[in-house]
């Protein structure tokens, strides 16, 4: 047999909480995904695109040497 907790004087097996456990969890979550709100998302704006990154791809050793020219400006 497992634990046995003590709540407000009355002795509940542990299996018992991991059930309540379960059952809050889920139905917290369902109960948010039925009465959240039902606001339209708003529009995803697209990202700022810089001509380096006008193909899709991130030039990274060209971004590396940038940083590392004005960290030495800098300095």
């Amino acid at each position: 047999m497992g634990a046995v907790y003590n709540i407000l004087g009355k002795n509940v097996p542990s299996q018992y909480l991991a059930i309540g456990t379960l059952a809050a969890v889920i139905g917290g979550v369902q109960l948010n995904s039925f009465l959240g709100s039902q606001q339209p998302a708003a529009p995803a704006t697209p990202a700022a695109t810089t001509p380096a990154a006008a193909d899709g791809e991130l030039d990274v050793e060209k971004a590396i040497n940038d940083f590392l020219a004005s960290n030495d400006k800098q300095n």
